[in-house]
């Protein structure tokens, strides 16, 4: 084998590993497509036609396969149908304390888990610092979140 077929071989398990990693049904496309460009490899064509076969290989899996496979195992877009929540939409429920004020009409700042995160309270009040509020939702990178009572 030359070095052009080891690539291949290796960006397929490169490819792989990082599907079962991320678990998000991207990099197995692209691993389909190296694999390919791989099969290709050994019929004495041209880099550039098996970078070609790739290329077309793994669009054609990104635009057809990707959703098929998405509505099989019922993941849905974003926000809907998911099986397992995002990392995001794990912050949801979390309880997290106040670090800088929310002021009212405005934003401030909690800690949840270990992470920062601009926050605003949702019905626009005014929260002091080391109050434990809960995450209701994520907008963009702000944390809708609303006082615990206790």
């Amino acid at each position: 084998m030359s070095w052009i077929e080891w690539t291949w071989l290796i960006l397929t398990f490169v490819c792989i590993i990082l599907e079962l990693l991320t678990a998000g049904i991207f990099f197995i496309l692209f691993a389909v497509g190296t694999l390919l460009a791989f099969v290709v490899s050994f019929f004495s064509v041209s880099v550039m036609d098996q970078v070609v076969v790739f290329a077309a290989a793994t669009l054609l899996c990104l635009l057809f396969l990707r959703p098929f496979v998405r509505r099989w195992l019922h993941l849905g877009r974003y926000g809907k149908d998911y099986t397992v929540p995002d990392y995001i939409e794990q912050n949801i429920g979390q309880e997290a304390p106040v670090t800088r004020a929310i002021s009212e009409n405005g934003t401030g700042q909690v800690r949840i888990g270990t992470e920062v995160w601009t926050a605003r309270e949702l019905n626009h009040r005014a929260v002091a610092v080391g109050t434990t509020v809960r995450v209701v939702r994520i907008e963009g990178v702000t944390a809708i979140v609303e006082v615990v009572a206790r």
